[in-house]
This record gives C-alpha cells, structure tokens and sequence, in this order.
C-alpha cells in the first residue's frame, strides 16, 4: 500500500512539471503575442501620424494656391496655368506640398452673374473665374503621402457698382437736401445727418436703380460725428427698405430713420432688422486695393497705355522742334516715360509736336518767384508768364468739345503765320495773309507755362501739369497713333498716366498737381472710342497726385470714364475767364474791370474784399450747369481728430475753390475712397478750424451711374474687390 502511495506521489509531481512548463509555454507566446501588439500599434500609430502631416501638407497646397491666385487678381493679374512647391514643417514633419493649378475651360471667365441671395455680397454683379487646383505632399523619404483636389471661383466684384465706397468711416451730413441712389458702404464706420428742416433721401430710382444699400463694417450712425460739438442729431433721413407693399410700384418703400438723442446715436439692431436688409451693419470688410495704388510702379503705371510726366529735375526746349517757328526758352521738361522711368524718346518727339500743333493743349503752371514767401502781393506775378490776357482757345474751334461754339472757345492771341487758305481755327481779329511773325504771333508762343495757380483750399501755389485730354486723343487719332494705339481695348480701353516729378513727389504734404481741361467729349473724331458698342471701351486717367478737372467731362458722347489720383478738385469752365493784364492762371471773377492785382486773392487770400465772407465769393460767369460723368477715386481729408475737424463728408467729396451759388454740379459716377490722401492735409476748408470760408457749394444733383452695373460697361482697370468661393473638395485614394 505505502509504496503504491508513493508511486502515485511521484507520478503526480511529473504531472504538475509538465503542467507548469506548459503554463510557461502559454505565458511566454502570450507574452510574444502581446509584444507584437505593442509593435504592430506603434508602427501603425506612427504610420497615422504620418498620414496625417501628409493629409494637412498637401491640403496647406490648396489654400496657398488658392490665396495665391487670389492675390494675383488683385493685382489686376489674371492666371493661367501655374504651379509651385512650399516646404511644410520641420525635422520629421517637414514635407513638400507640390501644387498646380489650372483654368477650367469656358470659365476663364464665366458669364457674368448676380451673385444670389442668401450669399455673401448678394445682388451685386460678378465676374467669376473658376480654377481647379491639385495638391501632393511628398515625405523626405521621397514618398507621396497624400493627394488632394478642389474647384473654385474667384468673384471678381466691380468696386464702382457702388455709389460711395470708402476703406474709413463716411460722414454723409449735407446742409441742404440730398437724394442719392443705390449702395453705400464704409469699411469703418457711417455717420447719417442733415441740417434742420432738410432731408436726407437713400433709395431705388426705378427701373435704372432697382436697388438700395447702407452698409458699414462698424456701427451706424444717426447724428454727426462725436467730436464735432455742432453737428447735434437733426434732420430727416430716409432709407427704402427692401420692401414694396407700398404702392406705387415697383418702388421700394421709405422709412424714417429717427433721431434718438440729441447727439450722435448707434442706430440699434431692432430698427436696423426693420429695413429688411438695406440698412446693414458689422458686416465683414471687403477689401479693396491700397491707396497707393495709384503710385509710380504700381499696377496703373505698369499698365498704361501713356505715361506723361512733368520733370521738375530737368530743363530743355520743349519747341525746339516746332517746324517754322523760334526755338522756345528753356523750362521745365514734359515727356512720356517707359514703365520703367526713362524717357520714351520717339513718344517723346511726338508729344513735342502734338504740344506744337495744338499750342496750349500741353502746359505747366510754375510757382512765382518774386516774394514767394508772401504770394498775396501784387508783386508775386512780375515773372513773365508769356503775353498779357493769353487763353489757351481758338476763336471757330469747339475748343470744350461741349458742341458748341462761342465766346468761352476764343484765342485772339495766336495768330498764325502762313501764306494761303487760312486756317479754319484762325481767329477774326488776325490779319491774313499773315506773312510776318506778330509779337503775339502762334509761332512766338513758345513759352508752356500758363502763370500761377493757388489752391485756397491747400493754402499754397501749385505746380500743374495740364493736359487738354480731348485734343490729345483726337491729335492722336488723326495722326496714325503715335502716341498709343487709338483701337486698343486691352483693360478695356485707355488708362493715362500723368504725374509730376520732382523732389517733394513723395512728400507728405506737397504743391503738385495735374489738371485736365476743354474735355466735356473725350473723343470728337469718334474712332478712338467708337460710340454705340455694345462693349465700350473708355479712358481712365490716373495720377499719383492731385487732380484738377475743369469744365464740363464726359458731358457729350457718354463713354466709360474714370479719374484717379491723389484729391480731387472741380473746377467751372468760368474759371479760365480773362482778367485784364493778369498774368496768372484765369481766375473765376466778374470784376473785370477793376484791373485790381488783389483780384487773385478771390481764389487765394484772405482780406478785404476777398475771401467768401461776408457777401460770398464772387460769382464765376459762365453756364449755370456743370456736367461730370466719371467714376472717382480719390483720397480724402483724414477722419476727425477734433472740434471742427471735420473732413467735409461725401457732400465735400470733391474739393471746391468758387462761388456755385445757384448753380448745379451734375455727377454721374461712383465716389471710392482707399483711404486718406498721400499728400494733401486740408480739409474741406483751409486749416482745422474752419476759419475762412472758400467757396459756395453747388447744388448737388449727384448720382449713381446705372450703367456700371453691368460688367462689360465699366472704365479700363476698374478696382475690384475679390473672394474665393470653393465648389468641389476631393481626395484622390491609390
């Protein structure tokens, strides 16, 4: 029995060894098992991590293509087919996202559309473009990791469908009553006003005007700005909702924008929500082009078709070339430039002789010398400007190009010399046959200066050049194109660059200018810029100072039309009106007889018998209407700092230096500001306080322009502000 017992004992012990080493054998391939695991999930955890930089790499190629090419279109640069490669990350995320994109085809651009409700930018026309664009992240391994794809449009939004845009705040407060139509809107904030018993009105203008829009990307006003003490919440202001219950019809229904204070108010939510969607605030700021956009170098100079200039920094015989007539005095050089700064010699040549056949045309009004500390005395004029009482007109000449012929078209101070059939602009009073040079003589003129110019407003004598654009873009036409091609449509038509160039060009505050004249048609011989097309081409001046327009503009043949520059000062035809023996630039007077040599200081000082006060300025003679038909860029006075700082709002958008009393300034345009001007300081009166009075406003009767609400009729190089809307999104899997 006992050793049968220990038999079983020792059989039993082997069992439990060979147990144990079995459990050995299960922990150790658990124990394997779980290693593996372990591996298996590092090495997938990191293949995650890596796919994962792979996936954002090659998705930060699409957003760099995508605002890449977005930037290209704000530089009036459309794309084509392109491609690059970024570097992403560092050390073991560092990646290569390589992208291309591409035009869809028939969309390069699409038709031109509205952009839908319910979208951001609704109801305003655009010029979309639609691009797909491919982008691949590529490891340091060499290894492509992920490959991604999209489409998208690029909204090109035209910034002159509005009828006032501006990068800072806008002040609307007019004295007397007001009515404009269509869009409003500030990237800062809006102030809403009006004089008591006046009325301020923003609405539709059916059918041409359907629309209506008072948008700011900060608060609403309704009152004057905050640190203007005299500008208290007074008035009527009405905006039409966006809303016809109301009969008549179609006609948007008017509401009453109250006041609710006696000072500037923030209009609140709930009665902003009442107008439907026509009266907007914080919504998102669009953005638009710098100010400086207008600068040399900048995308208007790189592109214009002609760049004129004043040289301040050279002198030469401008007439030298003049067949038949004396060589001119040396003076200031006027010249065409290349895109890179450097005279254009054969245009040059050719503008000489546009200058010679066209005299006065072409000009440049220099500072006087004598006294220039003191510009008010009467001496300040004895540097001779040329010949007593000359006016740069010829008597049978449409010289205005506003279709008629009189009294404002007359130069009894050119008479030709020449033999033969006299020459159909020849004035009456000069003999003819004219075999003789005569001391006013057309071919003894040969002095391109025109006398001073004071700008009130600045305080100061400007140095102009003048550029009578009508005549210019005729001469050119006639004569083959010297100048630049008269059928180009390229922008959609001609962009002319003009500029002073000089040591203060730059300046923060500066005397240089240029002015436009006699252009109320911007094209008399009509091949230039043929009238009637159903996609017209037009003309943008441009100057990276200020501008001067005089007379009426665009007022004839209506052709897509801006004007861009630095400030912008409206001048009447009157102002050219001759004064006696004055040999300074025409001033807007009606004393003629008087022969005072003060008679300037209607224009440029304060005193006696001067200024606007008490009696007004003295009135211009000429025609109780103006015509400007131009979109606007221009810079304007800088926001208030202070008590009676105020920059003279949209109402003093232009820069005014006579008597309007009782006469009307029509404009038919849009008002765009990028921003405060680069070299002006003043603001709608001389200084900040406010303290002389310059001019007397015109009636406003100033207006959207409906017809830049269509896309294929807008001016050459027209700004456009630009959003990128993605379609498609895909991943592309092996």
């Amino acid at each position: 029995m006992r050793n049968n017992l220990g038999s079983l004992r020792s059989d039993q012990s082997g069992f439990v060894l060979v147990l144990a080493l079995m459990f050995m054998a299960l922990l150790s391939a658990l124990a394997a098992a779980y290693s593996m695991t372990v591996k298996n999930d590092v090495v997938l955890t990191g293949g995650a991590a890596r796919e994962r930089n792979g996936f954002y790499a090659a998705e930060a190629g699409l957003n760099v293509g995508m605002a890449e090419t977005l930037n290209l279109f704000n530089n009036f640069n459309i794309p084509d087919s392109y491609g690059s490669l970024i570097s992403i990350g560092t050390g073991s995320t560092e990646r290569t996202a390589n992208y291309q994109l591409n035009p869809v085809s028939g969309c390069a651009p699409c038709a031109a559309t509205t952009i839908p409700a319910g979208q951001k930018f609704a109801g305003l026309n655009t010029i979309p473009y639609r691009y797909t664009v491919e982008s691949n992240s590529v490891s340091l391994q060499g290894d492509k990791e992920a490959e991604l794809g999209a489409e998208f449009d690029v909204h090109n939004i035209p910034v002159f469908q509005f009828l006032a845009f501006s990068a800072d705040d806008i002040y609307l407060m007019p004295a007397p009553n007001m009515n404009l139509h269509g869009r409003i809107h500030t990237n800062g904030n809006l102030y809403l006003n009006v004089n008591s018993n006046r009325t301020l009105t923003i609405g539709d203008d059916q059918p041409d005007i359907p629309f209506v829009q008072v948008s700011a990307a900060g608060n609403i006003y309704r009152g004057g700005f905050k640190t203007y003490t005299g500008n208290i919440c007074t008035g009527t202001v009405i905006i039409d909702k966006l809303e016809d219950v109301a009969s008549p019809s179609p006609d948007l229904d008017p509401r009453t924008l109250a006041c609710t204070g006696s000072g500037p108010q923030t209009v609140p939510e709930s009665t902003i929500d009442a107008y439907k969607g026509s009266l907007l605030n914080g919504i998102d700021t669009i953005q638009v082009p710098p100010v400086g956009t207008v600068d040399i170098d900048g995308p208007y100079w790189q592109r214009a078709d002609l760049r004129i200039v004043l040289r301040l920094d050279e002198v030469n015989s401008f007439f030298s070339s003049c067949p038949g007539g004396p060589t001119g005095p040396d003076r200031y050089s006027i010249e065409v430039q290349t895109v890179d700064g450097i005279q254009d010699g054969a245009r040059t040549d050719s503008l000489r002789q546009f200058a010679c056949e066209r005299r006065g045309a072409i000009f440049y009004n220099d500072v006087p010398v004598d006294d220039v500390n003191n510009p008010h005395l009467a001496n300040s004029y004895n540097p001779d400007f040329g010949h007593n009482d000359r006016v740069y007109r010829r008597v049978g000449e449409d010289t205005s190009g506003n279709g008629l012929i009189n009294n404002w078209d007359r130069n009894d101070d050119i008479c030709p010399v020449g033999s033969g059939a006299a020459p159909w602009w020849k004035p009456s009073s000069c003999p003819w046959p004219n075999t003789s040079p005569i001391s006013t003589s057309w071919f003894q003129d040969t002095d391109y200066r025109r006398g001073g110019f004071y700008h009130m407003r600045e305080q100061m004598w400007m140095v102009l050049l003048n550029v009578n654009m009508r005549a210019l873009i005729d001469w050119n036409e006639f004569n083959g194109g010297p100048l630049f091609d008269p059928g180009d449509t390229s922008d959609g038509g001609l962009v002319i660059f003009l500029s002073v160039i000089g040591p203060n060009s730059d300046a923060a505050v500066n005397n240089y200018g240029v002015r436009i004249f006699d252009s109320a048609d911007l094209n008399t011989l009509n091949g230039t810029f043929p009238p009637g097309a159903a996609d017209p081409t037009g003309l943008t001046v441009v100057s990276d100072q200020a501008i001067i327009v005089q007379g009426d503009y665009n007022e004839r043949d209506w052709y897509p039309a801006a004007v861009m520059g630095d400030s912008l000062t409206i001048l009447s035809q009157g102002w050219e009106v001759p004064m006696g023996g004055f040999r300074n630039d025409r001033k807007s007077v009606s004393d003629l007889a008087s022969d005072r040599r003060d008679v300037p200081s209607r224009d440029g000082t304060t005193g006696p018998n001067s200024g606007c006060a008490p009696n007004g300025c003295v009135s211009f003679t000429g025609n109780a209407t103006l015509n400007f038909n131009a979109a606007v860029i221009s810079g304007v006075g800088p926001s208030p700092a202070g008590v009676g700082a105020y920059n003279g709002g949209l109402e003093n958008y232009p820069k005014f230096l006579e008597s309007w009393r009782n006469r009307t300034l029509n404009i038919k345009g849009s008002f765009v500001s990028l921003g405060p001007s680069q070299h002006k300081v003043n603001n709608w009166a001389c200084g900040s306080g406010n303290t002389c009075n310059i001019y007397d406003p015109p009636v406003r009767a100033w207006d959207y322009e409906a017809r830049f609400n269509l896309v294929n009729i807008l001016p050459p190089m027209t700004p456009n502000f630009t959003y990128v809307q993605q379609r498609l999104y895909t991943r592309f899997y092996k």
